[in-house]
């Protein structure tokens, strides 16, 4: 199989796949602009559901998990972080066990659910709370932590916290030790605080500018530390409605692109009709506009946004080209997981796990999306394509 298609700022390019990987990548010469592009396949940490499909749900049905998958597809994404946010210990436990067991029902599901995210519960129930129930919440505990980790099959692999709970420090040595990406968010640290998780081993910002009380000191905030802080990698929802184009811009151009992540933070009803919805114990409203807030409006709670739609506003917004907003939604989070097997750049020898597309006004208009070689989603018989249309 092989496909013809613009790598962005790059030029025309022949990818052609065997064995479920690229066989080879060849330049054909300057960009066409009648062809579409392609890049790898789009990687979203922080996806806590879609399509009507709740990852933290603790009554989840596995078999239903996997549903989740052609809508994903259909927006580019082949890799994925299903992510769980504050609960109960019991309700935790049954969320990843439900993960788990969707990933014995379907391999697709495990191989693009490589690792989880856990959001909480060890945040702060303070000004930054957001969605998430403070009466849930609580200190670090390692001892909880691993009970949690043994039912998720060691799959936690990111978890966010707020560095200044009792016993966050140490937790987050350890975290970092045994290989779990450390991010800190929902946090109303000061300065330093922010500075003591990164030097224990916090390597991200969780949704940064987002998860901050609404009103803070102009100096002493948690924001300017996180921004400052060159180790630290920042997440951003650029749904059009989390952050203003300016914020976006100061993070970009603070950060530089290879610390900027692309996340949705959607939840399940990402796609559905506008309405109230309930999201473990918090009754949200999913307004006409696409924004999705707490019914009590204290909050926004999630997005519904996509990553082909976030990848776009990220573009807009910042003003960065096109392959600088890929990178941020492929090979940077490739390389936060540790995880190269998901295709973070289009090389020989690498999974052939693709998106290829067209720059819509609103959103990357995604025409294929392949998945360890196998065309998964295909809005029409596409043009790129070699041989038969898809084949060689």
């Amino acid at each position: 199989m092989e496909f013809i298609a613009n790598i962005p700022e790059k030029g025309l390019y022949r990818i052609e796949i065997e064995h479920g990987r690229m066989a080879s990548v060849q330049n054909l010469g300057p960009q066409d602009d009648e062809k579409p592009y392609i890049s790898p396949g789009l990687i979203d940490i922080q996806l806590n559901g879609f399509a009507g499909i709740d990852f933290c749900d603790a009554d989840l049905d596995p078999a239903k998990a996997p549903d989740i998958l052609p809508a994903l597809w259909e927006t580019g994404v082949t890799t994925f972080c299903p992510t769980v946010i504050t609960n109960s210990q019991e309700g935790l436990l049954k969320c990843f066990r439900a993960l788990e067991k969707a990933r014995r029902i379907d391999p697709r599901f495990a191989q693009c659910a490589p690792c989880y995210h856990l959001e909480g519960p060890y945040i702060s129930p303070g000004g930054s709370r957001g969605a998430h129930n403070p009466q849930l919440m609580r200190l670090p505990d390692w001892d909880e932590f691993l009970e949690l980790q043994q039912a998720a099959g060691g799959r936690i692999g990111i978890i966010t916290l707020a560095p200044e709970l009792p016993g966050a420090l140490d937790f987050i040595r350890r975290a970092h030790e045994a290989g779990v990406v450390v991010a800190m968010g929902h946090t109303d640290a000061t300065p330093e605080q922010i500075h003591q998780g990164a030097e224990a081993g916090a390597q991200l910002n969780t949704h940064l500018g987002n998860g901050c009380p609404q009103m803070i000191d102009r100096h002493r905030t948690p924001l300017w530390a996180q921004l400052a802080i060159e180790s630290l990698a920042a997440s951003m929802i650029c749904d059009g409605f989390h952050l203003p184009p300016e914020l976006v811009q100061v993070i970009h151009r603070v950060k530089g692109i290879e610390r900027c992540v692309l996340i949705t933070d959607a939840v399940h009803v990402a796609g559905l009709d506008p309405g109230r919805y309930r999201l473990v114990d918090l009754e949200i409203e999913l307004l006409p506009t696409g924004q999705v807030v707490a019914a009590d409006r204290h909050s926004m709670a999630g997005s519904a946004a996509s990553m082909n739609r976030v990848v776009k506003v990220f573009v807009d917004y910042a003003g960065v080209p096109l392959a600088d907003a890929i990178r941020a939604a492929s090979f940077n989070p490739a390389r936060l997981l540790g995880r190269y097997e998901t295709c973070g750049e289009i090389v020989a020898g690498h999974p052939a796990n693709l998106a290829i597309f067209r720059v819509g006004s609103h959103q990357l208009e995604v025409e294929t999306t392949i998945l360890n070689g196998e065309i998964v989603f295909e809005r029409q018989a596409s043009a790129v394509a070699g041989g038969d249309g898809r084949r060689s």
